[in-house]
């Protein structure tokens, strides 16, 4: 009994520590804040179409020890609405590659992890090349943009979630580029007197969807804007994407920069996945910053890392610091990342009107 007591005071204090550093704000040990909290969550899940790959299971393939990871897309469903409250989390954002071989079942497996979280906490999804046009022949992805994504994420999911409404707003909170088709949409989100603007593209977005996005983001010019879409940096080397091997035709990295992001003064961050971690900090032709924050997991062979570990990015907007905190953190292993790429502040002003 003195043991497991003993265990019980280590692990408040551990908590107490977490939330200081985290979110700035003590909390109590029920997990609520102490005080109104003054700073909101962004959480973004990476790449988990290893967790999901239940066909050709290559994660066993190369890690033989690794079982069954279904488990890890639960627990970091399950992380998210347990500790909603504690790290006022305000949406998801699934960075794509979902699923590995867009198939049935494994868009089965992410429908029952994300329903753990449709009526607690809003969230947007991202089309990754893993979740399009695979063939079984040649096993490649992205042969084509055709996809069961919209067929498991209708539309209606959000549209019909009184939950998006009432986190919103009266304005209707949820816009598609086109009817029936979830690739290409964008939230509305409310915090702490600032109005955002979230907007996820397809995997290398055609020209028709960027003439799109440029639009929407020219009709909500007070709106500070982040994008979301899951390639579009090289993977450590500072350096967006260029050309590719993927049969589909799109725009890289480069090109969704000049294109699109450079050109508008309110879009502050660009979140991607795809290859590992990679962080650059750009001036649009505004003067203004951009930053372009990339993460994904599943296939690193590092001590802490193996097969994705269920790592997730914990992202604190503090607006009275004007500073949003990134942390890396596995809901599976309970354990944090602190490489430079894994835990770092990026610079925001947030007591201004976005420009």
């Amino acid at each position: 009994m003195q043991k497991l007591n003993l265990l019980l005071m280590i692990k408040r204090s551990i908590f107490l520590t977490y939330c200081i550093l985290v979110t700035g704000s003590p909390c109590s040990a029920g997990g609520e804040s102490a005080r109104e909290p003054d700073f909101f969550t962004l959480i973004i899940l990476p790449d988990t179409q290893g967790y999901a790959d239940v066909r050709h299971q290559e994660t066993q393939q190369h890690w033989p020890e690794i079982g069954d990871q279904r488990t890890c897309f639960f627990m970091q469903t399950e992380w998210i609405k347990k500790n909603r409250k504690l790290l006022n989390i305000s949406m998801v954002a699934h960075v794509g590659d979902i699923t590995q071989t867009d198939h049935d079942d494994e868009w089965k497996i992410a429908d029952t992890a994300f329903t753990t979280i449709d009526d607690h906490v809003p969230y947007i999804l991202c089309s990754g090349n893993h979740d399009m046009g695979y063939s079984l022949q040649d096993r490649r992805t992205s042969h084509s943009r055709a996809s069961s994504f919209s067929s498991f994420f209708k539309p209606s999911r959000f549209t019909n979630n009184a939950l998006y409404d009432a986190h919103f707003g009266p304005e209707k909170a949820v816009h598609f580029r086109e009817e029936g088709k979830t690739e290409n949409y964008y939230l509305y989100l409310e915090e702490g007197g600032m109005k955002f603007l979230i907007l996820t593209l397809e995997f290398k977005p055609r020209d028709e969807t960027l003439a799109w996005a440029n639009k929407v983001v020219e009709q909500h010019p007070d709106y500070r804007t982040i994008v979301i879409t899951h390639a579009y940096l090289s993977g450590g080397k500072g350096q967006r994407t260029l050309a590719d091997n993927y049969p589909v035709q799109g725009n890289s990295g480069k090109s969704i920069w000049e294109k699109f992001v450079n050109k508008h003064k309110n879009i502050f961050l660009v979140l991607s996945g795809h290859a590992r971690e990679d962080l650059l900090t750009s001036k649009g032709k505004h003067g203004n910053t951009v930053h372009q924050v990339q993460a994904d997991y599943w296939y690193w062979d590092l001590p802490e890392i193996k097969a994705g570990s269920g790592f997730l990015r914990i992202m604190t907007f503090q607006p009275h610091k004007n500073k949003i905190d990134v942390q890396t953190y596995s809901p599976v292993t309970d354990r944090f990342l602190t490489r430079p790429t894994s835990k770092f502040s990026l610079t925001y002003s947030m007591q201004q009107q976005a420009k």
